[in-house]
């Protein structure tokens, strides 16, 4: 059996007392400090958690933005496809443009060649039917003969002069 007697009395209220003062300087100090650093985790995880939705907030803002860059990027390639297109059409038709005065240019001188070569050749002509006009006269031939003789001369000046204006169009 156990028996009471001071010692266990003391014992016990060296344990109450102890109990008591454990209580009031270790375990309440140990409850506050405990408390306060679950708030400050709480609080901590609060803050993560508002960051996160930042976060996420921030990525919907970059991704849309990024979304309206590329359009804006597609809109100005269009916008310069087409200035191309306009560029491309202007240097065609100024080409066109160039090709046809130079044309028209070696056309001018072709027959300006042309005419200076039918004026020569004319002379020419001219010279031959009075030297054969001359020679006929000197050794009197009769009109008929002259004539066909003019004739002859005029054919193969005629298809001279042709055969140089048809080089002239071939060039």
């Amino acid at each position: 059996m156990i028996r009471i007697d001071r010692s266990i009395i003391l014992q016990i209220i060296n344990f109450v007392a102890l109990v008591l003062l454990l209580f009031r300087f270790l375990f309440k100090p140990v409850v506050r400090a405990l408390d306060q650093r679950s708030q400050f985790i709480r609080g901590e995880l609060q803050k993560i958690e508002d960051e996160k939705k930042n976060l996420e907030a921030t990525k919907r803002a970059l991704e849309e933005e990024a979304a309206r860059a590329k359009e804006k990027y597609l809109e100005i390639m269009d916008q310069a496809k087409l200035e191309a297109s306009r560029i491309k059409e202007g240097i065609i038709r100024e080409a066109y443009e160039e090709g046809e005065k130079i044309k028209n240019e070696y056309r001018r001188k072709a027959r300006k060649e042309m005419e200076e070569l039918l004026s020569g050749l004319r002379e020419d002509i001219v010279e031959l039917t009075e030297e054969v006009v001359k020679k006929f006269l000197a050794t009197q031939i009769t009109p008929e003969v002259q004539t066909r003789l003019i004739d002859v001369f005029l054919e193969e000046a005629l298809r001279e002069l042709k055969a140089q204006v048809e080089a002239i169009h071939e060039r």
